[in-house]
């Protein structure tokens, strides 16, 4: 049809005329249509093969575009991910490490949203997003997880006595108001047990849902903080490095474990697989001092 010519189409599709009449033939027999008038060795088109030709275009047309697609797929730069997060890293590190990773895929379309740690876990267990970052979860068959370990330091403001110290210990905080998670968090039971080893006072003034929200307590000299490093690197960059509050190792050595989690029994795309690889390599790089 395109060809107007049996010989040109022959050589076009590398068959032999023969066997291109054949197939016109064969196909004629399974739609039960004359698709062409035989005249002294011409074929002349019927309204039929005109109305056949537009749809096996289209066709064509959308099999060449999803094979386009596909390929984008699977390059990466086309898809959707649905992202679920804690606050304490939605605020800064999550949208940052997104707008990062589709900064050079113009096509992937995200979702991400802010809930608390266990909201996270019961949406990726229920499979309504690709990937979850929490805090510790306890164990469910519905996700897998892998952890990180996010270093804790003592946050104080820079005209606090202890900003001087290079290092902080439980017995530099004995007695010393303190911004904390509440009381029931696994975090705020580990320093509890620490400061009993070394015999010094946990005193949590401020009890709170976030270290986020502590570092205005501490920006006011109110207290001073235990918290993790992927919040202080938020607060860092939430003040452009000109906050009052300044952040010191904290000894013994304290992790406060974070969570990728994805649904047990849903395959992920190759995307969110690049997107989660991404997420670990991007936390050093986002906490370093």
């Amino acid at each position: 049809m395109h060809s107007s010519s049996l010989s040109i189409a022959a050589r076009t599709l590398c068959r032999t005329q023969p066997a291109i009449s054949t197939m016109i033939g064969n196909l004629e027999k399974e739609l039960g249509l004359t698709l062409f008038e035989r005249h002294k060795g011409r074929l002349t088109p019927t309204p039929e093969a005109y109305f056949l030709l537009e749809e096996a275009d289209t066709i064509i047309e959308r099999l060449t575009r999803t094979t386009q697609l596909m390929e984008e797929v699977k390059n990466l730069t086309r898809g959707k991910m649905r992202i679920a997060c804690m606050p304490a890293a939605a605020m800064f590190f999550m949208p940052h490490l997104i707008a990062k990773f589709v900064k050079d895929r113009p096509d992937v379309d995200v979702t991400m949203m802010m809930r608390s740690s266990s909201m996270v876990q019961d949406w990726v267990s229920s499979q309504q997003y690709d990937l979850g970052y929490c805090e510790r979860p306890k164990y469910r068959d519905a996700y897998d997880v892998e952890l990180i370990p996010v270093k804790i330091v003592c946050a104080v403001h820079k005209d606090h006595p202890l900003a001087n110290k290079k290092v902080i210990t439980p017995q530099d905080l004995h007695n010393i108001p303190l911004a904390s998670l509440y009381s029931q968090h696994a975090m705020t039971e580990l320093l509890k047990r620490t400061f009993d080893d070394y015999n010094a006072t946990y005193y949590p003034r401020f009890e709170l849902l976030n270290y986020i929200s502590a570092f205005e307590f501490v920006e006011n000299n109110l207290c001073c903080c235990l918290c993790e490093k992927l919040s202080a690197a938020s607060y860092k960059l939430y003040k452009s490095g000109m906050g009052n509050v300044v952040f010191i190792p904290f000894y013994p050595t304290l992790t406060f474990d974070h969570a990728i989690i994805t649904p047990s029994h849903k395959p992920m795309s190759q995307l969110v697989k690049a997107f989660k690889e991404s997420i670990t390599t991007y936390m050093e790089e986002f906490i370093q001092d």
